[in-house]
């Protein structure tokens, strides 16, 4: 049984998205691959049990038997307390040693298992359950995946070979057109250089980083009134109507697919933006619009949300929305595994793991 561990320096840097691309890529070539996640992180239904929905969503693409348990063991107190310090302090193996019963318990019933660490590398350090103590302890290499940052990549190498685990080498994930003339003149040879190995890089999507309509509405708690038909439209940017009419429309014809957020009272404004490309209108300050609004957005299938928010605070929390993956968006699913096949050596990957 092989296994790899994959780690970043920082949040949403496509841990999630790249596992399960490369998980498929596998199971296409006949090769029985599994999941694991030593600590969850989500939504906390009860003391150190999480429901993570990067675990729900691999397990159910995958097909995986295991029960979210299973793959993410609980740690059954809320990481962080005094009860957490306390019993660390009692025994400090006792966290570690429940994340390796629970590998334990699956890793024979594959041929590979992606494990995939929390949202930064160091995390949980103090309490030996970060990526590179449970690397060892899972006997497993590390992986990197990197947004392209040639320090956060060095500086956790250093890391890694300091702790004495063993790095398997970089991938870059969500690689943008100005970044990718950087990547091969000056990136790729510092790489080298240093003996990282680089498996290769995922282009930036639109497709893959742009939130839905969905996920706004969760993040905002707003109310739909318009538009439930259109829940999984991508939006691509978001914009403030706080200015006059004729300046806002100047800024917002440059924009596609866009989320205008304004208070239900600008009528005018609504009406014009309703001519062009938006996707998404979400109305502040619970002021509920002019009935020929709503019409006008369900005749060109624009979502339309009320929020209690005020338009600074609501702009403000759409800024802290990400795009996710859930197991029903077939097109990115299958978007993810193709750019993961094409981009990324990952049958070296498997090799040496």
């Amino acid at each position: 049984m092989k296994s790899i561990y994959i780690v970043s320096f920082s949040p949403n840097s496509g841990k999630t998205a790249f596992a399960l691309g490369l998980a498929l890529c596998l199971k296409e070539e006949g090769i029985n691959v599994g999941y694991f996640k030593p600590v969850g992180v989500g939504e906390e239904i009860r003391p150190g049990r999480f429901i993570d929905r990067d675990v729900a969503l691999i397990r159910s693409v995958l097909g995986l038997k295991e029960s979210i348990d299973e793959l993410s063991p609980p740690i059954e107190t809320r990481i962080g307390t005094y009860t957490f310090g306390k019993k660390f302090l009692e025994d400090i193996n006792y966290f570690p040693n429940r994340v390796v019963e629970a590998y334990n318990k699956i890793k024979n019933k594959y041929d590979f298992i992606i494990i995939e660490g929390r949202h930064r590398i160091q995390s949980l350090f103090t309490f030996n359950m970060d990526a590179v103590n449970l690397s060892k302890a899972l006997d497993s290499k590390i992986l990197l995946v990197s947004v392209g940052i040639i320090d956060d990549v060095m500086l956790q190498k250093s890391l890694i070979e300091g702790m004495n685990a063993k790095l398997l080498g970089t991938v870059f994930n969500n690689i943008g057109k100005q970044m990718m003339s950087k990547l091969e003149g000056e990136i790729l040879p510092l790489l080298e250089r240093y003996k990282v190995k680089f498996f290769g890089y995922i282009p930036e999507k639109v497709e893959l980083n742009s939130p839905t309509v969905e996920e706004y509405q969760h993040a905002l708690n707003g109310q739909l009134l318009v538009g439930e038909k259109y829940l999984d439209k991508l939006i691509e940017s978001v914009h403030i109507g706080a200015m006059r009419t004729e300046s806002a429309l100047k800024v917002l014809k440059r924009y596609s697919s866009y989320a205008l957020v304004t208070g239900g009272d600008q009528s005018d404004l609504i009406y014009h933006a309703l001519e062009t490309d938006i996707g998404l209108l979400i109305l502040t300050g619970n002021l509920y619009p002019d009935v020929k609004i709503l019409v006008r957005a369900e005749e060109k299938k624009i979502p339309v949300l009320l929020v209690t928010h005020e338009t600074a605070t609501a702009y403000n929390i759409c800024w802290t929305v990400s795009a996710g993956i859930s197991p029903n968006q077939a097109n990115k699913i299958k978007l993810i595994k193709e750019l993961v096949h094409d981009n990324i050596d990952w049958k070296q990957i498997y090799e040496d793991a």
